[in-house]
């Protein structure tokens, strides 16, 4: 029975640090930046439809481009500002004292904070990918293989919802425990993530931008072609997301764990 109790104490919890910290974060100047960011690729789509240079670019092709910049960029930029605050915020207006004295446990508002984070971010990100596959799929060339198409997008949606979710378990560690999280974290997604995908070898596996890829679907007709390029140093697909997984799991654990042994102190 108080076992049962604890549970739904520590759901509560979780509740209620979710509803104050969605709250905080949809009213937050940061979200309108990264609704802006998101909402970019949508303007080059629409121009796109409108200009119809099909005979130059065909459609999924477009879409692919699209899909890889928001796996690369948009989903990385997004992770970094909001993984970094969901306890970085804290630090920074030293609040995190006051937040850690309720009677509450501190893995529960971690938790709590982390999923506003996901909901928070999927919100930003894939409506405008929904928008831009619309569009996209309005063209005549779309019609003749939809099905494998919405079947590779949907896949390709799913790997960039798990981008958000590792950088941001990634991030939110950052936040937690470094200083000057926001320019680590930068050097991070787009010093080290990026040089990794240039890199030739084995090396590339010290990335995680190298696992998403290796689970990331192409339409066939530019399979022989990304091969080419890639040299064929692709993971496995299990090993991938199991790999991502962990490291997933692995960074909120390290960052529940330190909230409990490190004592946070502001002059």
């Amino acid at each position: 029975m108080d076992k049962t109790n604890d549970i739904n104490i520590n759901l509560m919890a979780i509740k209620n640090i979710f509803q104050l910290t969605f709250r905080q974060t949809i009213q937050s100047k940061r979200t309108i930046l990264m609704l802006i960011v998101s909402y970019l690729p949508v303007f080059f789509t629409v121009y796109y439809r409108l200009a119809e240079p099909q005979e130059l670019i065909p459609p999924n092709l477009v879409l692919y481009h699209i899909m890889i910049f928001y796996l690369l960029f948009v989903s990385i930029l997004v992770s970094l500002f909001y993984g970094t605050a969901v306890v970085g915020d804290e630090v920074d207006n030293k609040t995190i004292v006051y937040l850690f004295t309720r009677p509450i446990p501190k893995y529960s508002i971690i938790i709590g904070k982390y999923l506003t984070y996901i909901v928070g971010v999927i919100l930003i990100v894939v409506p405008p990918i929904l928008i831009n596959f619309l569009i996209i799929s309005t063209d005549s060339d779309m019609s003749s293989d939809f099905r494998t198409t919405l079947d590779i997008f949907g896949k390709q949606l799913g790997v960039i919802i798990l981008s958000l979710v590792v950088y941001g378990s990634i991030f939110t560690f950052f936040g937690a425990r470094l200083r000057h999280a926001m320019i680590i974290g930068l050097l991070f997604a787009f010093g080290w993530e990026k040089i990794m995908l240039v890199v030739p070898g084995i090396v590339r596996k010290a990335s995680i931008v190298h696992y998403l890829l290796s689970i990331f679907p192409i339409d066939p007709s530019f399979h022989e072609a990304i091969e080419r390029v890639s040299k064929g140093t692709f993971s496995g697909v299990s090993s991938s997301i199991i790999t991502i997984s962990i490291v997933t799991i692995i960074f909120l654990v390290i960052t529940v764990f330190m909230t409990y042994k490190r004592e946070y102190k502001f002059e």
